[in-house]
């Protein structure tokens, strides 16, 4: 007598909520190789929808048009430079060494040519002043918080950390553009961009 096994049983389907956030992400990570590669102007909508197996359809379902999609990108990749600089942050037991680190650390993570093309070439065009914005206002309260308790452990001049906070996230902004705009990677420009930061550094140090 032969003993037939029950056919195995089909693949549940996902939430709805977990099948839209995994399409979703398909389409993010699809579109940011995409945006880095081609740049914004020459990905076809069509061909990404393709490669992430979707339908058109459902990529304006989840991001509306490709100006959506690229900041969906443009997001990401922020997101993923702040979780490198977190592991930075949290490797120096110093914590205003650990803030330095993390400025000379977000102007070689921002100048990687894919992360570069999206966040500072492609993204004016895009997103307008809004991508500078949300780029200088990332994590802000938490730089602020980490200013204000350094001025207050007598490590730094005592000074507006907001305005402090601001001049910071600002010149590294403009180091990053300075270098972005030079087309190519340039070490002198590079190395010049990390001790201008550090001068700046050292001047916010309190003088005893």
């Amino acid at each position: 007598m032969s003993i037939s096994s029950s056919p195995p049983d089909a693949p549940r389907p996902l939430p709805r909520t977990e099948a839209a956030e995994q399409t979703a992400a398909r389409l993010v990570a699809t579109a940011r190789r995409a945006f880095a590669e081609q740049g914004f102007a020459q990905v076809s909508l069509d061909a990404l929808a393709a490669e992430a197996g979707v339908t058109r359809g459902a990529l304006h379902h989840h991001f509306t048009n490709k100006a959506g999609l690229f900041e969906a990108v443009f997001r990401d990749v922020d997101r993923e430079i702040c979780a490198e600089l977190d592991r930075v942050y949290a490797a120096e037991p110093d914590p205003w060494l650990a803030f330095q680190a993390c400025y000379h650390a977000y102007l070689d993570l921002a100048l990687a040519p894919d992360r570069a093309r999206i966040l500072f070439q492609d993204a004016p065009a895009v997103m307008g002043a809004r991508a500078m914005d949300v780029l200088m206002n990332t994590d802000f309260v938490t730089i602020v918080e980490d200013l204000a308790a350094l001025m207050a452990a007598g490590r730094l001049r005592a000074l507006n950390a907001e305005a402090v906070a601001h001049m910071m996230n600002g010149a590294v902004m403009a180091q990053v553009l300075w270098l972005v705009s030079a087309g190519t990677d340039d070490p002198a420009r590079r190395k010049a961009a990390h001790e201008v930061l550090s001068v700046l550094f050292a001047g916010l140090e309190a003088r005893n």
